[in-house]
């Protein structure tokens, strides 16, 4: 594995084990709402992502580098990642506003000793990125535009409710990063039951094989993939690990395991969007991706 490879591995999987179900506090250096904040740097792509939801992109000045959605947010002065910010950049940008998220308590501490505001914003369950909407929208005087936008997926979330309702509920497992490109699977890391992403998992109408997990994201062999015997596969593979490989080469290395239920009826669903690791207002992609994909008898398309 290269160096880059393993240090994209090494933020993914920062990212999956902030995303558990721990709490921090959520109170930002000082009340920020109402105020009308202009110079913006935002350190996560889930409140980036919210930003520009909120037609907030003109007030953008800073992003990390993984922020690259929307487009627009790719113009943006980059000042860094989770682990390498680059405070002199935060502070030639003279921001009046940094939206962070609460465990990064040295960027914190940093904002608080230069007297910089600062909100920070949670995103570790659906509750949570709704709430950061709300957040931003009082925090950049655009209430009324989140109380839309929070409306608008809450009634995305009950129709799937309720054509699901009532349906049997297949087990599936949520493989969140893996190896891939050796022929076998390797170092298959997968979805416990206190994450985001059994959430979506149980609104989509299905159950994580893994729910009574106590581990957030335990590391799988293929016997323990044998032994959970799956219904359906969740296979998440983005950016930089899928390049050089077709769906299908990516499906292929679960045949390795030809006894288990989900490779044995081919229903491996290999989703290579980037919002499938970024828990931000499109997470409603995501729980439409998979809740189609586990109960495809379904018409979707009728209202």
């Amino acid at each position: 594995m290269t160096l880059l490879k393993t240090s994209f591995l090494l933020v993914i999987l920062l990212f999956f084990l902030n995303c558990s179900g721990d709490k921090h506090s959520d109170q930002s250096m000082t009340d920020t709402r109402g105020q009308n904040y202009s110079r913006i740097i935002s350190l996560s792509p889930s409140t980036t992502e919210i930003l520009f939801a909120l037609n907030l992109g003109d007030r953008v000045v800073g992003v990390t580098r993984f922020c690259n959605y929307p487009p627009g947010a790719k113009s943006k002065y980059q000042v860094g990642g989770y682990i390498d910010l680059n405070y002199e950049a935060i502070a030639v940008l003279k921001p009046d506003l940094v939206l962070i998220l609460p465990e990064f308590d040295n960027v914190q501490s940093y904002l608080n000793e230069f007297g910089i505001h600062y909100q920070t914003v949670n995103n570790k369950t659906i509750d949570d990125i709704l709430d950061g909407i709300e957040t931003i929208g009082k925090t950049c005087n655009v209430e009324d535009r989140a109380r839309q936008m929070i409306a608008e997926i809450n009634s995305q979330i009950n129709d799937i409710r309720e054509k699901i309702k009532g349906l049997k509920k297949p087990r599936l497992l949520f493989s969140v990063m893996r190896n891939i490109g050796t022929g076998k699977l390797e170092e298959v890391y997968a979805a416990g039951g206190n994450t985001y992403f059994n959430e979506i998992l149980n609104l989509a109408g299905a159950v994580n094989v893994l729910e009574n997990e106590a581990a957030t994201y335990p590391l799988l062999s293929a016997e323990g993939i044998i032994h959970l015997n799956p219904d359906f596969i969740i296979d998440i593979i983005t950016g930089m690990d899928r390049k050089d490989f077709s769906i299908r080469e990516i499906q292929n290395e679960w045949d390795c395991i030809p006894d288990v239920q989900a490779v044995r009826d081919q229903r491996i669903f290999v989703i290579t969007a980037d919002y499938a690791v970024i828990p931000g207002p499109r997470f409603i992609l995501l729980l439409k991706d998979i809740a189609r994909f586990v109960h495809p008898e379904i018409d979707w398309e009728l209202k």
